[in-house]
């Protein structure tokens, strides 16, 4: 019989587009680098771990169309496998270094244990791919996987160009069936944005459910009978839940929340800030900046003055928080269920996937101790969204609200003054799209076919750099003043590249049969790679 609450842990894996296959070595492709040795590939160790032991519940995980195109990239895999083995050579001289200091080198032998864990996995367990990994794991029913929309745009921001985002949707359908070989039925919405209407064009994709910060369901119009404990019913028929608070603040807070405790690893403190270029070597170098190793020897502490991170106290302590995460759970539903008339109650627990493992370096242990702890209980279980989203308790249709996850709750993180000067370089380039798309199909009825072939792949470039000029990390990126000038560069360069190939395409058509300069499509197309069929959909 299964259990009357149900905790739906919701990871929403997504990471900018990178790809730089002109350089050996780009610092932002270690963004991808750390969340796959420190997210991703734990997750799925611990994953196998539950399932060989047997432990009931699944994890229901979002993985965004931008991150799925990096994770089926050959070029990017080829370079993540050496950057396994580049950490392994450092922690080797590591090894070495620490020798005489018994504190330090328990550190040390830890991350060794665990780098050839990691290495054994990639290599040999997933044979150097994480999709079918990923796969397996869903058809076994410890994973439900999702998907999330396109290069991650804030939607609300484009609701006046209905096409645009119905590209988006395109593209997040066609991606994700050729990864899992399925349509997808779940969605996470970018920043969990919503506007009056989204779930008419999410229904005409397909999608089933999605999900929204707190108040975008707590103040639809009408006023949901459970709350955000059950599904509601949006216009369109799609499924809709809302993000739970208190479980929500026992890991995001930073005052409060469990990753914030002295005992864990200190994210702050890598050794690349602490060791010569010399000693690090070139790989551990972008010019004169290093690269995040991934070696931390220090807890938070609760001072400046951090003390040597002690593993296994970490491991222990990240059980009682796990026991305790569950504990309030089973307290909120007992606390429910008289007041549910009979239904079940649900808690959407959503969080990014890169706080566990990479911010929180003890998280996928947390996770894996939090399903043990559930599989304990009579009260709660880890569940598959797909068990409770398919209906509503409530018979009522509602109308969720304007909404984001981000500071403030609704757009200010991705519509303000410091970003606004990325709307009407979006509409130019959709202008420019549009005219060389008319006039490609003039040219076609007047019986001008040659080269078509080739200016239909202008068009298809062109959209991919639109889609990734639309990234919604960029105007994070600069809000929050993190890697700001790399978004400001990355919103340029698209821009530009629809302008140059705009121009080219342009002109080419001006010149009749001669054929234009392909020289700038090509680079492009081998740099910009991403969804490599979205010609199909144009």
């Amino acid at each position: 019989m299964s259990a009357p609450g149900k905790i739906h842990l919701l990871l929403h894996a997504h990471l900018p587009f990178v790809r730089e296959p002109e350089y050996d070595r780009f610092l932002e492709e270690n963004w991808f680098f750390e969340a796959m040795a420190e997210t991703y590939l734990p997750l799925i160790q611990m994953l196998r771990r539950l399932q060989e032991k047997g432990v009931p519940g699944t994890l229901n995980l979002s993985v965004s169309s931008a991150l799925l195109a990096m994770l089926t990239d050959s070029l990017l895999l080829e370079k993540f496998t050496r950057h396994l083995h580049m950490q392994m050579e450092l922690i080797e001289k590591e090894r070495e270094r620490a020798r005489g200091n018994d504190d330090v080198t328990t550190v040390v032998d830890f991350y060794y244990r665990r780098q050839v864990a990691l290495i054994d996995t990639w290599e040999r367990d997933c044979g150097c791919e994480i999709v079918p990994a990923l796969k397996q794991l869903e058809e076994c029913g410890k994973l439900n996987l999702l998907t999330c929309v396109g290069t991650h745009p804030f939607l609300p921001a484009y609701q006046s160009d209905v096409q645009a985002i119905r590209l988006q949707l395109g593209v997040t359908v066609r991606a994700f069936e050729e990864a899992f070989g399925r349509r997808p039925s779940g969605l996470w919405l970018p920043e969990c944005g919503y506007f009056e209407g989204l779930d008419r064009l999410l229904a005409e994709f397909g999608f089933k459910y999605f999900f929204l910060e707190t108040h975008g369901v707590l103040l639809a119009k009408p006023a949901p009978k459970y709350g955000v404990f059950a599904p509601i019913k949006t216009p369109a028929g799609l499924y809709c839940m809302g993000r739970e608070q208190a479980s929500s603040m026992e890991v995001w807070s930073r005052k409060t929340g469990y990753p914030g405790h002295p005992e864990y690893r200190e994210f702050f403190k890598d050794i690349a800030n602490e060791r010569d270029r010399s000693y690090l070597g070139d790989y551990f170098m972008a010019g004169d900046t290093p690269i995040e190793t991934g070696l931390k020897y220090y807890r938070i502490t609760g001072s400046e003055d951090k003390q040597i991170y002690r593993p296994w106290n970490a491991m222990r302590l990240v059980e009682d928080h796990a026991r305790l995460f569950v504990a309030n759970r089973e307290a909120t539903v007992t606390e429910l269920l008289p007041n549910m008339e009979g239904n079940k109650v649900s808690i959407l627990c959503p969080y990014d996937a890169e706080l566990f493992g990479h911010w929180w370096f003890e998280g996928p242990l947390f996770i894996e101790k939090m399903f043990e702890r559930a599989a304990a209980s009579n009260t709660v279980e880890m569940a598959s969204l797909e068990t409770t989203m398919y209906s509503s308790c409530d018979e009522a249709v509602h109308s969720p609200i304007f909404s984001s996850w981000g500071e403030g709750g609704f757009g200010e993180v991705w519509m303000n003054d410091e970003v606004s000067h990325a709307y009407p370089l979006f509409f130019r380039m959709r202008g420019m799209m549009e005219e060389f798309r008319r006039a490609l199909v003039a040219r076609e009825k007047k019986g001008k076919t040659a080269q078509t072939r080739l200016y239909r792949r202008y068009y298809a470039q062109m959209a991919r750099e639109l889609l990734l000029f639309q990234a919604s990390d960029w105007a994070f990126m600069i809000h929050n003043k993190s890697a700001a000038d790399y978004a400001r560069f990355r919103e340029n360069t698209h821009y530009r590249n629809v302008c140059a190939l705009y121009a080219a395409a342009m002109t080419g058509l001006a010149m009749g049969r001669k054929k234009p300069d392909t020289s700038l499509l090509n680079k492009l197309e081998n740099q910009d790679n991403i969804f490599p069929w979205i010609g199909e959909l144009l």
